[in-house]
């Protein structure tokens, strides 16, 4: 259970991430949506004249009279400048802080960071994953194709069932959706602030209370998340989300996004309470023109499946 724990929060960070920069396809739908007048995003600052909701929609309102654009307005136009991403890649480190009470106490950190490049269509991608848990260093690496998925760890290459392979696929097509978590922050307007970090603007967002805990959900469904670990989140008490997604001011492609969440839960008698950060940055837009499989791994075997009864 703790290790289904960590993928889901970590799977939540990484959804987050990766959808900063992916897909084109429902582009032009989520732009024009964002354009109309009855939309999620210009409903929700209508409510200023809530005591919560007017102090943390006024940072938007007022940025947008300094010159920096309105919410909307960033979003319609990274939308726009998404249709128009072929590839990326990524630099991200996640930090992970545990304390698990039950009849004894027990801390356990983890620290992770991935290199990945990506190139949308076909999708593609390469990435190489360290992972640092305090009793030892792991180093994974994969390719993701359209023949199918190889993964090396302590030195040897497999191939991922044609099965697997599938479902993992076709959960990077959704986190690669940049609409997708754009919109995140349209639902969540009134705590959203808009502001200037030198060539970037800033959307910062900060969520606690019952919205958070369906804001995690949403961001597991884009990674694919499944039922039981929407189930698992149910059982979360999502103390605070802080969200920064970072974009050039020139191009509106995003260049950093940032996630923190603190969280407790209780399961089988044992307590843990929990602190993620991760910090990435997207880079090498449209630089990317190949993605090539080193040999060994387009020769490795393919793990076979365990039967099913």
């Amino acid at each position: 259970m703790l290790k289904k724990w960590i993928a889901v929060v970590m799977g939540a960070a990484l959804a987050l991430s990766l959808s900063a920069c992916g897909n084109d396809k429902n582009t032009e739908n989520s732009a024009e949506a964002s354009t109309a007048p009855n939309n999620a995003s210009s409903a929700a600052p209508s409510d200023s004249t809530a005591p919560s909701a007017s102090a943390s929609a006024a940072p938007v309102e007022q940025a947008s009279e300094q010159g920096v654009p309105a919410l909307d307005e960033l979003i319609r136009k990274s939308a726009e400048a998404a249709k128009d991403l072929k590839s990326f890649g990524m630099d991200s480190q996640v930090s992970q802080n545990m304390t698990i009470k039950g009849e004894t106490a027990k801390q356990q950190k983890v620290e992770m960071t991935t290199k990945s490049e990506l190139i949308k269509e076909p999708l593609q991608m390469h990435q190489a994953v360290k992972v640092d848990s305090g009793q030892g260093v792991q180093n994974v690496e994969q390719y993701i194709t359209g023949s199918g998925i190889y993964s090396q760890t302590g030195g040897r290459w497999l191939k991922i069932p044609a099965e697997m392979s599938k479902q993992m696929t076709a959960s990077l097509e959704q986190s690669a959706n940049p609409e997708a978590q754009l919109e995140q922050f349209k639902t969540i307007a009134k705590d959203t602030k808009v502001t200037e970090d030198g060539n970037n603007y800033l959307l910062t967002a900060d969520v606690s209370g019952d919205s958070v805990k369906e804001l995690a959900k949403s961001y597991l469904e884009q990674n694919g998340g499944d039922k039981s670990q929407a189930a698992l989140v149910e059982q979360m008490d999502i103390k605070s989300m802080k969200l920064v997604y970072a974009v050039d001011k020139k191009t509106y492609l995003p260049t950093r996004t940032d996630v923190e969440i603190m969280m407790d839960m209780t399961n089988d008698g044992q307590s843990i309470s929990m602190d993620t950060k991760m910090k990435t940055t997207i880079n090498q837009h449209n630089e990317i023109s190949k993605i090539t499989v080193p040999e060994e791994a387009l020769s490795a075997k393919e793990v076979e499946m365990p039967a099913t009864k």
